[in-house]
């Protein structure tokens, strides 16, 4: 059975969690059993000829010639691949899902991030689709514990939510040894110092401020490190400031956005990755999951993470890392020093966490769970009729 997945805007390659979730879970899932949908041009060419179709529409329906447009795009896709389910990769797709519903009884399901429920729940004139989407969807797919309670304070039903995490590209993310090269090119005369890693946009959110506000707590114990900001956003101006007025802007790099291919040689020069991810609800901001924490687990880092949003789905406390009180440096200090100190014990998180992620989250099993909800989605409605 074969579905159609309705990606706007968030679509390889732009780059982002839910992006690369939809690019992943496509590729997984493979031509026979979905094709996609979504505005972006730059994308054709992106699973190679036997890959799933790519169909690129990116007018709107406000006048006629829009109107067929899309129309013409939606019969060629019906007719050519038979799709008899629709996946949408956010609420903000769920124009076009209706549509397909009133007109072809299509059903369809749509992933639940976070800050787009945080957004529906405003419960205002602008959000009206985002809220009739939720309703009328066949299932609600949670990206973690904490999406799906928002789903359900949203007005679903619980047994229209399934939780199905992201996966991790196992063999592209694994163990590695570092990179001499890259070592000596991003750290410089740092390059011999324990190195902690952060791999995320520059927003408030991530919480690259509090590890810098950490870090003078963890120089008394670990004097040789270096803090290394890989990625880049709105924050950098005032992460720069704040190293200078915390005293150590010698000891943190900001690398800037790297290469997709580069990132499990970023993973292999860390000692320990962290992340300490807080909500901001005020401004609809919060970490529904964090794709990165698998990535390090996959190369087999400790990670730190946050008692935060659906990061506590991500990374298991004391199993696969520490988790902390995104709000404290002294507890980000404390939880960073002991994977720094005690290494035996950070090994131990690091393997834990690699075959964590290796049995729950490969893109093959997800693929699967995925299809499997939209299956029965399918046999619903046909019982239903």
């Amino acid at each position: 059975m074969k579905s159609l997945l309705i990606s706007n805007h968030y679509f390889p390659p732009l780059t982002g969690g839910i992006s690369h979730l939809m690019g992943a879970l496509a590729s997984a899932l493979g031509r026979d059993r979905i094709c996609c949908l979504t505005s972006r041009d730059d994308c054709k060419n992106l699973f190679g000829s036997d890959g799933p179709r790519i169909y690129c529409w990116k007018r709107g329906v406000r006048n006629v010639v829009g109107a067929l447009s899309f129309g013409g795009t939606i019969a060629q896709i019906i007719v050519r691949e038979r799709a008899r389910a629709v996946l949408l990769a956010t609420v903000g797709d769920g124009s076009v899902a209706l549509w397909l519903n009133q007109w072809f009884k299509l059903p369809f399901v749509v992933f639940a991030h976070g800050n787009e429920i945080l957004v529906a729940m405003r419960n205002d004139s602008s959000t009206e689709t985002f809220i009739a989407t939720l309703r009328r969807a066949d299932r609600v797919l949670a990206v973690s514990q904490f999406t799906a309670n928002l789903v359900a304070q949203a007005g679903i039903p619980p047994n229209r939510i399934e939780i199905i995490h992201p996966g991790c590209d196992t063999n592209r993310f694994r163990p590695l040894p570092p990179s001499d090269e890259l070592k000596t090119r991003l750290l410089g005369n740092r390059a011999g110092d324990r190195v902690i890693v952060t791999v995320g946009n520059l927003v408030q959110r991530k919480g690259q401020d509090m590890v810098i506000r950490s870090l003078p707590l963890i120089r008394q114990s670990n004097p040789e490190i270096t803090y290394l900001i890989v990625g880049d956003g709105p924050y950098r101006p005032e992460l720069e400031k704040l190293a200078g007025a915390m005293g150590v802007k010698d000891r943190v790099i900001f690398a800037g956005r790297v290469a997709a291919d580069d990132l499990p040689d970023i993973y292999a020069l860390s000692d320990v990755f962290v992340m300490p991810s807080r909500e901001r609800l005020d401004s609809d901001d919060v970490e529904g999951f964090g794709l990165v924490f698998l990535e390090a687990s996959a190369c087999a880092k400790p990670v730190v993470g946050s008692w935060s949003g659906g990061v506590p789905d991500a990374v298991v406390d004391g199993v696969t890392g520490l988790l902390v009180n995104p709000q404290d440096p002294e507890e980000i200090a404390k939880a960073l020093s002991r994977l720094l100190l005690e290494r035996d014990f950070a090994i131990q998180l690091g393997r834990q966490g690699r075959s964590r992620v290796v049995s729950e989250f490969n893109w093959a099993y997800v693929a699967d769970r995925v299809q499997g909800v939209l299956g029965g989605v399918v046999r619903e409605k046909s019982s239903r009729r």
